[in-house]
């Protein structure tokens, strides 16, 4: 049923190097993997993927939303530098020499930090799609075993049908005997005794 999964395993284990080439959606952001835990207690280990997924996302989120800030501020040092270039040059005014510098020291931090943040921003996704490949593991060992049981409910449940069918047959048979005997018994008393006399006995007999 599943090509990707590898056999001989306890629990199944997925050909990372298949699924790396297929599109498989972030599940904790997947309406329908939620759903599969709607009647469902999560595991342990898909409880810690989960969270670590959570964690990468945040991550990614706020180290984008650094380099956007820091890279805004690294546009301000340059500009402020081309704006001081005249007064500390031409002027020979030493604040504003110093004040270049200084924003070239923050350049230049700027510029080490954004590489860290490529490197970092580089890494996220791999480790993103790996944990998600590992919560994918641990959602089918869980899903497939409670399919196990339903299947094997099922096929009690099957058998239960049969069997109550069978029963309600016979008791429908037993019925309906019941009631040809009552009307033959009912007909052949009124044609020998007659209406009067069979209301006699009913009320003798069926009297509460």
């Amino acid at each position: 049923m599943l090509g990707f999964l590898k056999k001989n395993d306890r629990k199944a284990k997925f050909d990372r190097k298949v699924l790396r080439k297929n599109d498989i959606s972030l599940l904790i952001l997947d309406e329908r993997w939620n759903g599969l835990f709607a009647n469902a207690e999560k595991t342990p280990e898909i409880t810690a993927c989960e969270e670590r997924l959570k964690t990468l996302l945040k991550d990614e989120a706020r180290i984008n939303a650094e380099s956007k800030e820091i890279s805004q501020l690294k546009k301000k040092c340059m500009d402020k530098i081309i704006q001081l270039t005249t007064e500390a040059f031409e002027k020979n005014n030493e604040n504003a020499r110093n004040e270049m510098k200084n924003c070239e020291k923050e350049i230049k931090r700027i510029n080490e930090r954004l590489v860290k943040i490529e490197e970092e921003l580089d890494n996220i996704p791999g480790l993103i799609k790996e944990t998600n490949l590992e919560l994918l593991e641990h959602t089918v060992n869980i899903v497939y075993f409670s399919l196990r049981k339903n299947q094997e409910r099922a096929r009690e449940l099957d058998a239960l049908i049969e069997e109550t069918k069978e029963k309600l047959m016979k008791y429908i048979d037993e019925r309906a005997t019941l009631s040809q005997d009552d009307t033959d018994i009912y007909s052949y008393f009124h044609d020998l005794l007659g209406a009067e006399e069979l209301e006699k006995l009913d009320k003798e007999f069926f009297k509460s």
